[in-house]
């Protein structure tokens, strides 16, 4: 958990941001996956224009949290939890331990492609490459549309050489994202980051989304690519995480004789 003066700045009085009042459903097309007592609506992520957004987390039993979330700082779009799932983590993913590595994050219950997840932090300085940490590259988003999406950059997307601000380190939040795990060398990604942030520059907490590529079943593992340079800088080599009570999406053996 944060400390109470960390806490006191971001939540800052937003007793609004909790209200219980249900929401009504989007009219945007919605897939939908059954997780037994309810089924999982795949978030629509959030505009400008939105105002307060419907929290993204979902309950244990695959409900939808109702809370309305409000910007803590200032930012366009806050990141998408609630004040209680931003520190209880959405129940819709679980963190168990690994028999080789540590922690893993795994699917509480079966979820849809292109289901919306936020990682989050508190923004600060890049630690060095002996130190253990989950930290991401912050590029905040533009400040009034609270996109990271610039036409005239080539790609689309806001130009990091001069828009780097720091990393965002999950350490003593109560992120979940920070405990899913990259694929190794027969392994795929299930997940992956949008290049949608939340926050603002120089801000205090900050986020990234991200969304699943695929179907997840229950009690499979969340992975995404740490890139490269992530293990070369690190002196490590990737190893397969999957296991049989986690297991992870295999990478596709092509047959020798196929065409």
């Amino acid at each position: 958990t944060l400390s109470p003066s960390t806490l006191t700045v971001f939540t800052m009085t937003k007793a609004k941001a909790a209200t219980k009042k249900r929401l009504k459903p989007t009219t945007a097309t919605k897939k939908t996956v059954s997780s037994g007592a309810n089924k999982i609506v795949v978030q629509r992520r959030a505009k400008v224009s939105d105002g307060p957004i419907q929290c993204w987390a979902h309950g244990r039993t695959g409900k939808r949290c109702t809370a309305k979330v409000s910007s803590r700082e200032g930012e366009p779009i806050p990141i998408p939890y609630c004040d209680r799932h931003l520190h209880s983590g959405d129940g819709a993913l679980k963190v168990v331990t690994h028999p080789l590595f540590g922690k893993a994050l795994v699917a509480r219950y079966n979820l849809p492609a292109k289901y919306r997840m936020a990682y989050w932090g508190l923004r600060g300085k890049c630690q060095t490459c002996d130190v253990e940490d989950r930290a991401i590259s912050f590029y905040p988003p533009n400040p009034k549309t609270g996109t990271n999406i610039d036409p005239k950059v080539e790609g689309g997307r806001t130009l990091k050489l001069t828009n780097y601000n720091g990393v965002l380190n999950p350490g003593g939040t109560g992120d979940v994202i920070q405990y899913a795990a990259c694929p190794g060398p027969n392994e795929v990604q299930n997940m992956r980051s949008t290049f949608h942030y939340y926050g603002l520059r120089n801000g205090i907490v900050g986020g990234l989304e991200f969304v699943t590529l695929r179907p997840v079943p229950k009690n499979t593992q969340l992975l995404h690519w740490y890139g490269s340079g992530w293990w070369k800088e690190r002196g490590m080599k990737r190893a397969d995480v999957g296991t049989k009570r986690y297991p992870a999406p295999r990478r596709l053996v092509k047959s020798k004789d196929a065409k």
